[in-house]
């Protein structure tokens, strides 16, 4: 993959304006600016577009939110590359609207004979994403690793201890999968073993079950014999129960004979106690009509005394009539006298309404202007005690600012004096800390040296003779005397120093406090005097408004005494205008005529009633009369009814008789019947229990062969599970030894085995390139014990001018180019596996710790592996290193965002 153009909109420091940046004219390039504006942007611009990450935000929840400009909703990053002699394009937008995430990915393919991009977006961008990262062959996490080297991250690999290199190395190459491999194997291996377990548990239970199968077997043979008994009684007990039934047979058709007589005498029963009861309302009847005959008084004086009160009653009707037509009248004057007072009053109330309304108003007013004038009263005194109270804490400020004089030269000077001795202290230990390095390193010389096994030079590690090692020794002793004073010296000054430094911070902590306090005292002071001005302002303005408000009051007296007199005189002439009316005074003449009428009139209401009544009473004598006459013609009827009656009950009674005598003897055939069923009862009873005895056999003989079905299935299920246990273990070898060829000393370690000749290959190239085949590296995966055997190890080992030395012995400068050289080995080699070409290399920053030849170094090797790749993009922000690049974009961040200018120095 190797990029041709990036174009980018408000992507982290970049502006909304699309900047265009072209890579492709250039194969050496050099990415250079100050330190946040925008360098590593343009690296993450590339990633993003291409993957969707950036090494900056792929761990969080909302990744592109982090890379979206603040303040800015859409983001935009179209990157044209090569890849297989092929161009295309990628755009990736990232939007948000109302809280919402919009995100878009566009692929697409150049066309050189129409000139123009062929899209091959997919559906989603899931699938479309896939067919990109189809296109380049490589991951994200790929290409960091091997085609970009992140700022800070060269040396990874090489700091690390010896144990854990081989870790790290594992994880660059991809190796993480065989883990993965070996645990997924290790759970399968471990859930086959707990279902091994389980299945043999089972075993167990079912070995118990089956020891039981001899005995289910005697006791069905017991149940079945047991059964045939039961049925053979039972059979006996129905041949017994039939005859009882036939006997009761023969008795039904007697009990028929004796339900008939039954339902015969029911009915006569019922006949006779109905005739009774006719014969009964009969009699009564007759009696009741033969007493009114006695009783019945003359009706002609009853009629006589009806049409007279008919009479009255009339006149009293025609009295009422004339009473109610005269209140009528009434009522419609008085009706009359109200219209005209209403509508005299309504004229004078209206305008008496309105002059209270206007009083209301002006007594609203007054007391608005009362609230008011308190109001600023109250005002006025809280004025007065802030002004009073402000006054006094300015004279106190005053006092305390004149007590306590200025002390800032003094604090100057101490504040210089204490940075220059933390300037000391920190060059002391870093003094401090060498010699112990020194040290250190001394004792390991030592105890190479007088190793009695095998003495050694430190150096070139050849075998010493006895004159070289006692002059190592008094060499040695010289120099660990030498630094030992000198360690103790810088021991004590560091710790005097230090004590000095507390003490002189603890007083400049005083100083600085007491200083804060004059400021804040200070602007307090000017606050409180500003305050006060403004406090006697507002002052003066509520005891204008007070004489404004007291003139509005007494103008308001005037207007509201001047409306009460004009609402008395308009009340007083209301009452004139309706007295004097000439329409008012002819009502009231007619009423006084009609109450006098009203007064004549003779009407009595009670006495009215009291005929109503008295009438009412003699009607219902002459209707009770009518009645009698009719009841009257009915009495011969009757009597003949009541002697047919009595003739048909003394028949009734006389076949009643008949009845009971045969009912009586059929009663002691019936007796019989009683003990037959009683002897049925009893039979049946057996019968019930010899069922339910031969039910709980048949159901005990029922579970011992479902017991036996079940022993049956349980072989079945053992023998099954004999296999199953087979097959299990099987599966157990296989992932156990699938676990341990994936892990660290299976595959993985023949991967490392493989890879670390490559690595060093490619190293040796480089290193040559960068020391003038000074140096060489040397990778060991097996080191040798003193008691013998060996261990696994990653030893990273250097071969100069001074002899072969370790990794960690090598200083800043010269660590670098070691691990330049091993993190460009290790790309290549991860860019080969990955099944692609290494085509461009990005290195971001990591230069800083290079002397000038250093430096010089490593821009040659750059300039001799330039032809190993189509584009090289460094970053640095070194002046050393953009001098020698041809090309340099130069990025400058703005008010709009981020900017990019190419310079080219040829």
């Amino acid at each position: 993959m190797i990029p041709i153009k990036l174009q980018l909109k408000n992507f982290l420091s970049y502006g909304p304006t699309l900047q265009t940046i072209d890579f492709g004219q250039y194969p050496l390039i050099c990415l250079s600016g100050k330190n946040g504006h925008g360098k590593s942007a343009l690296l993450d611009a590339i990633t993003w577009a291409i993957w969707g990450q950036a090494r900056k935000t792929n761990s969080t929840s909302k990744a592109d939110e982090g890379l979206l400009r603040l303040g800015q909703t859409q983001m935009q990053v179209i990157l044209e590359f090569e890849c297989n002699n092929q161009h295309y394009r990628i755009r990736r937008e990232f939007a948000l609207s109302y809280g919402k995430s919009y995100a878009a990915l566009d692929f697409g393919i150049f066309n050189q004979d129409k000139k123009s991009f062929i899209p091959l977006t997919d559906k989603t961008i899931k699938k479309t994403q896939k067919k990109i990262e189809d296109t380049i062959h490589l991951g994200f996490e790929s290409f960091t690793n091997s085609a970009f080297l992140r700022q800070g991250q060269a040396n990874e690999f090489s700091q690390k201890m010896p144990k854990d290199r081989k870790e790290i190395l594992a994880t660059i190459l991809g190796l993480n999968e065989y883990e993965q491999i070996k645990k997924l194997a290790n759970e399968k291996m471990r859930y086959c073993t707990n279902e091994r377990k389980g299945y043999l548990a089972i075993q167990e239970k079912r070995t118990q079950e089956l020891k039981y199968k001899e005995e289910l077997e005697k006791e069905l043979v017991a149940t079945s014999k047991q059964i045939d008994e039961l049925k053979k009684k039972e059979a006996q007990i129905i041949i017994q129960i039939k005859l009882k039934q036939k006997e009761r047979e023969l008795l039904l058709e007697v009990k028929k004979n004796y339900e008939i007589v039954q339902v015969r005498l029911k009915q006569l029963k019922e006949k006779i106690n109905e005739q009774q009861e006719l014969l009964h309302t009969h009699v009564d009847a007759w009696r009741s009509v033969h007493q009114q005959q006695l009783e019945q008084t003359n009706m002609q004086h009853v009629t006589e005394k009806k049409e007279d009160l008919t009479q009255k009653i009339n006149q009293y009707n025609e009295l009422l009539q004339e009473h109610l037509q005269l209140k009528e009248h009434i009522l419609k004057k008085k009706e009359d006298i109200q219209k005209v007072t209403q509508e005299i009053t309504h004229k004078y109330t209206q305008e008496i309404q309105k002059k209270q309304i206007h009083l209301e108003r002006l007594t609203i007013e007054r007391q608005n202007n009362h609230k008011k004038i308190d109001e600023l009263e109250k005002n006025i005194q809280e004025q007065e005690i802030e002004i009073n109270a402000c006054v006094a804490t300015i004279q106190m400020l005053k006092k305390t600012t004149t007590q306590q004089p200025h002390n800032d030269k003094k604090q100057e000077s101490e504040l210089k004096q204490f940075e220059r001795r933390k300037e000391y202290y920190q060059r002391y230990i870093a003094q401090g800390n060498w010699t112990k390095q020194e040290l250190n390193a001394l004792q390991q010389k030592k105890a190479l040296v007088h190793d009695a096994d095998s003495p050694s030079c430190p150096l070139c590690e050849q075998n010493l003779s006895a004159a070289r090692r006692r002059f190592l020794k008094q060499k040695f002793a010289s120099q660990q005397e030498f630094l030992e004073h000198r360690f103790d010296r810088l021991r004590t000054i560091i710790t005097n120093l230090k004590a000095t430094l507390i003490t002189q911070h603890k007083s400049l902590e005083i100083i600085k406090q007491e200083a804060e306090k004059k400021k804040t005292q200070h602007a307090h002071y000017q606050e409180l005097e500003k305050t006060h001005k403004k406090l006697c302002e507002s002052l003066e303005k509520t005891q204008s408004q007070i004489t404004l408000h007291e003139k509005g009051i007494h103008e308001a007296n005037k207007q509201i005494e001047n409306q009460r007199k004009i609402i008395n005189e308009l009340e007083q002439n209301k009452t004139k205008n309706i007295e004097n009316n000439l329409m008012h005074k002819k009502i009231r003449d007619e009423l006084e005529t009609i109450n006098k009428n009203l007064v004549n009139n003779s009407y009595n209401r009670q006495e009215h009633r009291k005929t109503q009544i008295e009438l009412e009473k003699i009607e219902k004598l002459h209707k009770q009369h009518i009645k009698f006459l009719q009841e009257l013609s009915k009495q011969a009827e009757r009597r003949q009814q009541i002697s047919s009656l009595c003739i048909q009950l003394k028949k009734n009674k006389k076949e009643k008789k008949v009845l009971d005598k045969e009912q009586e003897k059929y009663k002691k055939k019936f007796e019989k019947e009683d003990i037959l069923k009683k002897e049925e009862a009893i039979l049946t009873e057996k019968q019930q229990l010899l069922v339910r005895e031969k039910e709980k056999v048949l159901q005990q003989k029922g579970r011992i062969e479902n017991q036996k079905e079940k022993l049956a299935q349980v072989e079945k299920e053992f023998k099954n599970e004999e296999k199953i246990l087979e097959n299990l273990q099987q599966t157990i070898d296989d992932y156990h030894a699938i676990a341990t060829a994936t892990g660290k000393d299976g595959i993985q370690a023949l991967l490392i085995e493989d890879a670390i000749p490559e690595i060093e290959q490619e190293a040796n190239y480089l290193l040559a390139k960068l020391t003038d085949n000074q140096s060489q590296i040397i990778i060991e995966s097996l080191r040798d014990l003193k008691k013998g055997g060996t261990r696994e190890t990653l030893d990273i080992k250097v071969s100069d001018s001074m002899g072969i030395r370790p990794y960690e012995m090598f200083s800043g400068g010269e660590a670098f180019r070691i691990d330049f050289a091993l993190r460009i080995a290790i790309s290549k080699l991860l860019a080969r596996r990955a099944g692609t070409l290494l085509q461009t290399l990005i290195i971001d920053e990591g230069f800083g710790s290079q002397d000038e030849e250093g430096l010089y170094h490593i821009m040659d090797a750059i300039y001799k592996i330039q032809d190993d790749f189509c584009k090289v993009i460094i970053v640095s922000h070194l002046t050393s290193i953009k001098d020698m690049f041809p090309v340099h974009f130069f990025i400058q961040k703005g008010a709009d965002g981020s900017v990019v200018k190419v310079i080219e120095q040829g």
